[in-house]
């Protein structure tokens, strides 16, 4: 809600404002929850954070064969390690509570399928599991550091030296089984059974790369659910910005005066078409990801 009386449609074009109209209390209330959520739901600010983290990530672990045994195991190397693996697996946490979170806030009529998706993906899903579990460690024993070894060996396909920062799982399983307590023993014992059949020393990088391309499909279903709410408010906020001149102008504020009149108050917020452009990028991004057309807005008028 734009709070307080007196706020109008206007422009603000290289610092001189104009006042076009008043605004109504619908649109007081409307148009900040529309910017709001345009602004949350853009693809970089679901995912952004979680590209940026990976990103560090991997080129930390591209620097483990020119590292020796003692700087992987302390000193600036093994620190720079540990914390970008803990902001990692944060990220991969963090995108999951940013989803289910917007997710309950916006009004779908049969529900959002994100969180039970999330939930199937903890239950099934190996490089996903194999993530969070290493925030488990992470969060109540030691660094999830702790949990890598390097292996030197051959490419069975090129012949190359590979150098590789791989994770023992079944290994990890039975660590934590022995040291969790009670309540949370079970968890690593649901982790052991997923695991099974499946090679017991793995790539990290495999697994968050694998884990990512889950979670992206997630966030892309996600993003088809929202498009209805999402298009509703790029059209509302597209029309104001069409009642504007020049195109790119538009914004909402409010003039206020001192009691003495010798000073005023310009409270103002654009109405951004880079906002709106990021939405309908967005919308158009999950919907190549899941192998659909992209929206065609001649047809999805209101």
């Amino acid at each position: 809600m734009l709070d307080g009386d007196g706020w109008s449609l206007g422009s603000n074009t290289k610092g001189s404002v104009r006042v076009d109209r008043p605004l109504t209390d619908e649109e007081r209330k409307r148009i900040p929850l529309a910017m709001e959520r345009m602004r949350d739901f853009a693809g970089h600010t679901l995912i952004g954070p979680l590209i940026d983290a990976l990103n560090a990530l991997t080129e930390t672990l591209d620097e483990i064969p020119s590292v020796t045994p003692t700087d992987f195991e302390r000193g600036e190397f093994r620190s720079r390690l540990n914390g970008r693996l803990s902001a990692a697996l944060t990220a991969f946490t963090g995108l999951r509570a940013t989803i289910e979170t917007t997710a309950s806030s916006l009004s779908f009529p049969m529900g959002s399928t994100a969180p039970a998706n999330f939930d199937t993906l903890y239950k099934k899903h190996h490089a996903f599991r194999l993530v969070w579990m290493l925030r488990n460690v992470e969060q109540h024993y030691r660094s999830a550091t702790s949990a890598i070894t390097v292996s030197k060996d051959r490419d069975p396909d090129t012949g190359e030296n590979r150098t590789r920062p791989m994770v023992d799982v079944p290994a990890l399983c039975e660590r934590y089984i022995k040291e969790a307590e009670p309540p949370y023993r079970k968890a690593w014992e649901q982790f052991r059974d997923l695991w099974a059949g499946q090679p017991a020393q793995v790539d990290l990088r495999w697994a968050f790369h694998d884990a990512f391309n889950a979670c992206h499909t997630i966030v892309a279903m996600y993003m088809r659910e929202a498009e209805p709410v999402i298009l509703d408010d790029v059209r509302y906020i597209s029309r104001l910005i069409g009642e504007v001149e020049p195109i790119g102008s538009a914004c909402v504020l409010r003039v206020e005066e001192d009691d003495d009149e010798s000073l005023i108050h310009i409270n103002m917020s654009p109405l951004s078409p880079v906002t709106v452009g990021e939405a309908l990028a967005t919308l158009d991004a999950a919907r190549r990801i899941l192998g659909q057309l992209p929206i065609d807005l001649g047809q999805a008028q209101d």
